[in-house]
């Protein structure tokens, strides 16, 4: 049965009794779900759109209703493939089983409709044919990372739902299907299988390329590509608007022998990308895998490819679960510069990307001399990054790990220029929440701070701050206990976070060190701060107290003030009239 519906009348096969489909589907799922009407039906299936009445939402209910015991096993095939896979490309299964001899599954009900349907008014707009490349090259990755090739993609078999997202709906004649298939008869759809599945072949990964790129020319033009290639009349002939890239990439991806055409269908949406520019769809990574387990050669490999000719790749200075930073060298301007790339992992989730969106902005938005700069942010093949300021030296964690704890005059002036650095960016009203060791670099050269990532933040809204899953983001054992507690958050967790790194760096071991956010919280609560006097002879006890308010568990005993943290602790940095060391006075003066 063809998925090519929407709000009009039923589609129903001659002989089929739809007054009885409705009745039974009504008797047999009362209860649970209210049966709204019939979508289309055919001797073996139907399609019905229903309410779930537990959820309240619309879902649609497939059910399989004839006595054919292989046809039925089919549908059973098909249903287990679909819930095995979760791709937003993908309809998703809610649930499945049986009511007396029929079969059935839940699916998600998309309010759109086919592309067929709405080809038939007009060709797509070119935005929305590269959304439909995106979407297309984004699950046959998928699905070809689980070792399934779909075959048959075809206009009826993809819903274009009003938020231009498109939905594959049919898997029925997968290759994990195809011992229980019947035989296709739907014409329609031939000209959008490759030759080789056309000729009954189980078809590789090139075959679904194919696929996409006959509905790529479909959407374009509003015709379907001929069976014989060699007779394509090219879609910017037809439709002169069609970009030359685009044009060229539905050539390839159309030629009638599979090892000419792209290897993989996320290889097709590169090419057309590095023309065009915009984004695209990253290839998910396998089930079970992460930034932790992701082969670096390959990680490398193909942030080159996506970097191009704007960038040479050097050297990585670091990794974590968000991405990679790298040392790269600007071809253009013909400077190092570091950048930061988001792990194509995490760009499956649209929060994540916006927050690495937003941390960039946020951070081109600060212009300090203790703060990093940025300078540009780019997406290509599949890969979401940033540049920014490279500073040669080690961050505050490696510098105390290589040197152990710093010599008193050495952390009072980090101190003063991170907080220099922290009045301007709470004077903007952000407030980074990233003040952690790994954050605090050190140049080589002048052995001056700068504060890096700046742009994990939270925009102050009102006294009362923002509350809320994320300002959990940081490290729990520089974290401020509000912030582990996903309390209000406002410029005192960033004191408090500086404070801690003081004390690091005079001790060379964290306060509250390791464990959960849990063990963390729990040592904060019932524990105190170390005394830095009794382990370190040359830190005097006003410096001492400075460090503690900084550092206290509840934020309205802190600092009011990034400034008012910098004059309290130069004040206590004074020391007593006729023991003022001479290297004290060159590097602090009287103020």
């Amino acid at each position: 049965m063809s998925q090519t519906y929407n709000e009009g009348r039923p589609l129903i096969a001659p002989g089929v009794d739809h007054v009885a489909l409705v009745e039974r589907a009504a008797r047999e799922f009362a209860g649970t779900h209210e049966i709204l009407r019939l979508v289309a039906a055919s001797p073996e299936r139907a399609l019905f759109q229903a309410r779930d009445e537990t959820l309240k939402r619309r879902v649609l209910l497939r059910v399989h209703h004839g006595g054919d015991t292989t046809s039925r096993t089919w549908f059973e095939r098909e249903t287990e493939l679909l819930a095995a896979l979760d791709h937003p490309v993908l309809r998703p299964v809610y649930a499945a089983g049986t009511r007396g001899d029929w079969t059935y599954r839940m699916t998600k009900w998309i309010d759109g409709e086919s592309l067929t349907d709405t080809v038939a008014r007009a060709p797509r707009p070119i935005p929305s044919v590269l959304q439909l490349a995106r979407d297309l090259a984004g699950v046959l990755e998928y699905v070809h990372s689980q070792n399934i090739v779909i075959r048959k993609l075809a206009p009826t078999t993809l819903m274009i739902e009003n938020t231009e997202r498109a939905y594959v709906t049919d898997l029925r004649f997968a290759n994990i299907c195809l011992d229980v298939a019947g035989p296709d008869d739907d014409p329609v759809a031939i000209p959008f299988l490759a030759p080789e599945v056309r000729e009954g072949g189980a078809g590789e990964p090139a075959s679904d390329v194919y696929s996409a790129g006959a509905l790529l020319y479909f959407a374009v033009t509003g015709k379907a590509p001929p069976l014989n290639t060699e007779e394509l009349v090219p879609a910017r002939s037809l439709r002169p608007a069609c970009p030359s890239a685009l044009d060229r990439v539905i050539r390839r991806a159309l030629q009638s022998d599979p090892a000419e055409r792209y290897l993989t269908a996320m290889e097709m949406l590169e090419e057309l990308v590095a023309e065009l520019g915009g984004t695209i769809t990253p290839a998910p990574l396998a089930s079970g895998r992460s930034a932790a387990t992701e082969d670096q050669m390959a990680w490398e490999k193909r942030l080159r490819r996506a970097l191009g000719d704007d960038y040479e790749l050097l050297d990585e200075l670091g990794s974590g679960g968000f991405g990679r930073v790298y040392l790269v060298r600007d071809l253009a301007l013909e400077r190092e510069v570091a950048l930061k790339v988001l792990h194509p992992y995490l760009t499956m989730d649209p929060a994540v990307v916006e927050r690495f969106r937003r941390e960039a902005r946020v951070a081109a938005q600060m212009w300090h001399p203790h703060i990093v700069n940025t300078y540009d942010i780019g997406r290509r093949a599949g890969l979401l990054w940033y540049t920014m300021e490279y500073v040669r030296g080690l961050n505050l964690g490696r510098t105390i790990e290589k040197e152990g704890p710093l010599p008193l005059p050495r952390v009072l002036r980090f101190m003063y220029e991170a907080l220099d650095a922290l009045s301007h960016a709470h004077g903007r009203g952000l407030v980074p929440r990233v003040i952690k060791p790994e954050h605090l670099l050190l140049a080589d050269a002048t052995g001056s701070l700068q504060v890096a990532d700046f742009g994990l933040v939270l925009a102050i809204a009102g006294a009362e701050g923002v509350a809320g899953p994320a300002s959990q983001s940081g490290t729990p054992e520089f974290a401020a206990p509000e912030q582990l507690l996903g309390e209000p958050v406002d410029h005192r967790a960033d004191l408090y976070s500086l404070s801690l790194a003081a004390y690091y760096a005079l001790l060379g071991s964290t306060p509250f060190a390791g464990g959960t956010i849990e063990s963390v919280l729990a040592r904060q609560t019932v524990g105190h701060l170390p005394d830095i006097t009794a382990q370190r002879d040359d830190v005097p006890e006003r410096i001492a107290r400075v460090l503690q308010k900084g550092a206290a568990q509840d934020p309205a005993d802190r600092f009011e003030s990034a400034e008012a943290f910098s004059r309290a602790l130069r004040e206590a940095a004074k020391p007593a009239e006729g023991t003022l060391p001479r290297l004290f006075r060159t590097l602090f003066g009287q103020g």
